[in-house]
């Protein structure tokens, strides 16, 4: 009997080809959550992007959220997991990406910031992915989990030499999260579960994209989207139909779970 389920937000809640949220996939979880399934995002996007994004205004009682790839994980009001990166190591980054004229964006566990002004690759980043640009302010050793720096690839060495000991993850041409580990949304779903007193049987998860892989590992039930990744797809229990063509209720009555 599942009693928990996660699910990612870009490509799997929310179309970026026609720029909506699937009206099915959301009544779907409404159904979902009727039926006594606690429902939790999990997503690769911090808190403050979820938030601004409309996520929480979808008229889902949502039961928490894993933000940041997994270094944060809140279950109702309560925080259960927090990675943060060592002040020095994000210093240092946010100075050597100052120093070549770039900028970078400072992920906290609530909020966000950019260190500089938008320039070419922020722009080229933002003409791809839905994002609201935050405040501009210098970094004054603020908790983080991570940064998102905007480069060209060919600075990859030159900035990633100042801390080798941050992972260090290329998912665009103008854009590179950097963490203290590589942030695993599997992860902070078994401290979810563990903390629900659930185990991984009771679980379904929904994903597209490389960093959905962990949820796999992690759930009973692993569904894949339509328009997901092929490796991804071959790490799923079920590849549901796409985002647009109603993927998530096809999987959730696929499943018997509406």
């Amino acid at each position: 009997m599942i009693k928990a389920a996660f699910f990612d937000i870009d490509w799997t809640l929310y179309d970026h080809r026609s720029k909506r949220w699937i009206p099915s996939g959301i009544e779907a979880i409404k159904k979902l959550k009727e039926n006594g399934v606690k429902v939790f995002l999990c997503s690769a996007r911090p808190y403050d992007s979820q938030y601004l994004f409309g996520v929480f205004d979808l008229g889902i009682d949502w039961d928490g959220y894993i933000a940041s790839a997994g270094a944060i994980a809140v279950v109702g009001e309560k925080t259960i997991r927090k990675q943060l990166m060592d002040v020095s190591d994000a210093k240092k980054m946010c100075d050597k990406m100052r120093q070549l004229g770039k900028v970078c964006e400072v992920v906290m566990p609530k909020g966000r910031f950019m260190t500089g002004p938008s320039d070419e690759y922020v722009e080229a980043y933002t003409g791809v992915y839905w994002y609201i640009l935050p405040p501009v302010k210098p970094y004054e050793g603020e908790e983080t989990t991570g940064l998102l720096l905007f480069l060209p690839q060919e600075l990859d060495e030159t900035v990633h030499s100042v801390c080798p000991n941050l992972a260090w993850f290329r998912f665009h041409e103008a854009a590179v999260d950097v963490s203290p580990v590589i942030h695993k949304k599997g992860e902070a779903i078994e401290d979810v579960l563990s903390y629900l007193g659930r185990k991984k049987e009771e679980a379904i998860s929904f994903g597209d994209d490389y960093k959905d892989i962990s949820m796999a590992e992690h759930t009973g039930i692993f569904v894949c989207m339509g328009n997901g990744k092929e490796e991804v797809k071959a790490a799923a229990t079920y590849v549901t139909k796409r985002v647009e063509e109603d993927g998530i209720e096809h999987a959730l009555k696929r499943f018997g779970l509406i």
